[in-house]
């Protein structure tokens, strides 16, 4: 279906998926936001829709309890003339990577980092090794995990397990308290995550999704669901699990790098969100990097600090 030119926009449909395969590959870093599996994901929650401006792609995002803004736009050699265009129709270009934020003029637009929305980058052997002392902790916690069920298993997810996974989501749920688990986040609460993996779910095959189990005394106690689409990157979108049983999120994690993420350098871990425990939990992994991202908006006399918020970290 063809993309309409600027100001006119369409929402995105699943037949765009081998188009945006296509064209978002020339984005560069694997920024979770890019990648075309969660576009469709969490399209329920965050409403995509595409249009042209010149030679570049831009993405308009409306989330249900938060401002519209644009992707940084993908493709083309005029990428400011972009930014400056999808400023005419929403308040920022937001999720914006470094290269773009370092070409923009500071005279011309306000350009803020955003820290809750750096995705979190790792080597892939680091993780399937956990070698070294500053990982003697997680090592403590698989091998208590191994000692207790040392007949867990360990496999690629399949369609006949989804129902059991939704399942699981559902009890890791409750136990958070549902719309609250999300702390401060309402773009990432309960409902949305259901919609988003029931979305991940129904369109597995289609968008190339990977994804892989632990069982425990023939009972799903954990999943992950990623992509292995974009520079040698395997992508997490979703990783839940039964914390009851300790040391279960860090066999999985390894188990994954181990086998499924094994012909990928990197992984992306995405977002904290700014939600305390998840941050400590994912630098306690020793990133290679946090990929910076940036919120872009039009610089106007008197008001150059207005309407970004808090998220300035």
């Amino acid at each position: 279906m063809k993309i309409p030119e600027f100001p006119d926009l369409r929402p995105l449909t699943t037949d765009d998926h081998k188009m945006l395969v296509e064209r978002l590959s020339l984005a560069g870093p694997a920024i979770c936001d890019l990648s075309p599996s969660n576009l469709f994901i969490w399209r329920d929650c965050e409403k995509p829709s595409l249009t042209q401006v010149g030679d570049s792609l831009c993405i308009l995002i409306e989330p249900h309890s938060l401002p519209a803004y644009f992707l940084e736009p993908v493709g083309g050699s005029r990428r400011a003339d972009a930014v400056r265009i999808c400023l005419t129709r929403a308040g920022s270009v937001s999720r914006c990577g470094k290269a773009l934020a370092n070409a923009l003029s500071a005279q011309e637009f306000d350009v803020r980092p955003l820290r809750d929305h750096f995705d979190y980058i790792y080597r892939t052997q680091a993780l399937s090794e956990l070698k070294g002392k500053k990982f003697d902790g997680k090592r403590n916690q698989i091998r208590k995990f191994a000692g207790n069920f040392p007949d867990y298993d360990f496999r690629p997810l399949e369609p006949s397990q989804f129902s059991s996974a939704l399942a699981l989501f559902r009890k890791w749920g409750e136990r958070r308290g549902s719309a609250a688990a999300s702390g401060d986040s309402p773009s990432f609460s309960f409902e949305c995550q259901r919609h988003a993996l029931e979305r991940a779910f129904q369109d597995y095959q289609r968008l190339g999704l990977v994804g892989a189990s632990i069982s425990v005394h023939g009972e799903l106690q954990g999943f992950i669901i990623a992509s292995l689409a974009q520079a040698e990157t395997a992508v997490v979108h979703f990783q839940y699990a039964n914390a009851e049983l300790s040391g279960i999120y860090q066999v999985l994690l390894r188990d994954v790098c181990r086998h499924l993420f094994s012909g990928c350098a990197y992984v992306n871990l995405e977002e904290d969100l700014g939600i305390a425990g998840l941050r400590r939990t994912k630098l306690s992994y020793r990133p290679l990097r946090l990929e910076e991202k940036f919120e872009i908006r039009a610089r106007v006399p008197g008001l150059q600090n207005s309407g970004f918020g808090t998220d300035l970290r």
